[in-house]
């Protein structure tokens, strides 16, 4: 039994990151943010959150939210939603085999990670914009407003993949007052953190934000097999940029473009359980972890499981204002295109030090979702919304398996006590293609 280990930081090791950072901010645009976080006349600090699919309270949100602002995020270095665990008791965010096999789960509720054909009972929002799969989830986050995790059931609002809860993330619009920032940041495993941002107004309507980062860390698992690359190493990259265009009081256009990518040896796994056929690998000549110590960082692979990831999109949200009622439009086209494996070589799913199997995947996204909504304003005995909600999504996925040439060796010796030698004869018979050496 296989487990896979969280794939940021080792917990013996203690991380030290030396941050510079270049701020330059209007002072007015501090103080209509903490005019929206606050009452008229007590002075008192409000929450509002949108987990009704409109600006509220949070103490008046009949729903179960975590909130965590964009300062807290900042603050704690929470770089992308499996940090966010730390921050959120309730939420769990486990990675599986590779960085695209990522599973993520509210008050223990949550399923869809390992499986491309499953859908995630999770859902991940970014600006209203649904996230469809676990490989255009893990990237690194952008400058943030506030993050929203909402528990329980969440299927009336939000959709068919949101029975377990919802991840909603909300992104800073641009400013029409000059902003900004550049942060850089070093730790152990060779970490190099650099990420930046700016914003300002191009008219006295439209305004702009462009925001980078790079991310790059060394793995610290170790093989045992000589020539394999250390596990658990880092390396994205990401770019965003919006406009915001205000013709009237009335109306508010938002248009959003990102781009990232991903280049990771992922994961760590350790022996929970010696099963049965780990003397015969042994026997074999080969090697394999040992449960007596699941913490020590070592890798029996032969291959490095390496994943690559590049996601990309675009979204349109308009905002109109009426005098009873709103209208809001959220159009968004996205692309996710994954692969795992070295070359032609596969990953190793053996987990051991003999070649017996590999596997190379490939996956390709392709998502389409419009957002109408009416949603009823100001004061009124009975507050309404109304809605429609497109989703058409597209994948593609190959996923070959590849026999190793230490398969006979390993079958030979499995099968040597049991009288069967006739297995491997049976896996020619089904795979005539297959030579096995």
């Amino acid at each position: 039994m296989k487990q896979a280990l969280p794939t940021r930081f080792k917990p013996s090791a203690v991380s030290s990151i030396v941050a510079l950072s270049l701020a330059l901010c209007s002072p007015l645009s501090f103080a209509q943010e903490d005019e929206a976080n606050m009452t008229d006349d007590g002075g008192i600090e409000r929450i509002f959150v949108t987990a009704s699919k409109r600006q509220t309270g949070l103490q008046e949100t009949p729903i179960a939210v975590s909130v965590v602002a964009g300062q807290a995020v900042e603050r704690t270095k929470v770089l992308d939603i499996g940090d966010l665990q730390t921050l959120v008791p309730t939420l769990r965010v486990t990675p599986l085999q590779r960085s695209t096999n990522t599973n993520f789960s509210i008050r223990g509720f949550g399923n869809g990670g390992n499986n491309i054909g499953i859908e995630p009972s999770v859902g991940i929002f970014i600006d209203g914009v649904y996230r469809s799969r676990a490989a255009a989830q893990i990237g690194d986050l952008p400058r943030l407003q506030q993050i929203e995790v909402l528990s329980g059931p969440q299927s009336t609002l939000f959709g068919k993949n949101a029975s377990a809860g919802v991840i909603s993330v909300r992104t800073d619009s641009p400013s029409y007052d000059f902003e900004g920032k550049v942060e850089a940041g070093i730790g152990n495993y060779n970490m190099r953190l650099l990420k930046g941002h700016i914003t300002n107004g191009i008219t006295d309507d439209l305004a702009f934000s462009l925001s980078a980062g790079i991310n790059k860390r060394d793995g610290f698992t170790e093989s045992i097999v000589p020539g394999i690359a250390e596990l658990n190493d880092r390396n994205r990259f990401n770019l965003r940029g919006q406009l915001l265009y205000e013709p009237t009081e009335d109306v508010t256009v938002r248009f959003i473009a990102d781009y990232s990518e991903i280049e990771e040896i992922c994961c760590t796994v350790v022996a929970a359980v010696e099963g049965p056929s780990t003397g015969a690998i042994r026997f074999a000549g080969g090697q394999a972890l040992s449960a007596d110590n699941p913490f020590a960082y070592e890798s029996a692979l032969n291959t490095a499981p390496i994943s690559n990831v590049e996601d990309s999109g675009v979204s349109a949200q308009v905002d109109v204002d009426f005098d009873s009622f709103a209208f809001t439009s959220i159009t968004a086209f996205r692309t996710n295109d994954s692969t795992s494996g070295e070359g032609n070589t596969g990953n190793d799913i053996d987990y051991t030090t003999l070649d017996i199997l590999r596997n190379a995947t490939f996956t390709d996204i392709e998502t389409f979702t419009q957002e109408f909504r009416l949603t009823s304003t100001g004061d009124n005995d009975l507050a309404w919304m109304v809605g429609a909600f497109i989703f058409s999504e597209e994948v593609n996925n190959g996923e070959a398996l590849t026999f190793g040439s230490d398969i006979r060796t390993f079958f030979e010796v499995l099968t040597a006590g049991g009288g069967l030698p006739g297995i491997l004869g049976t896996v020619e018979e089904f795979y005539p293609n297959v030579q096995l050496k």
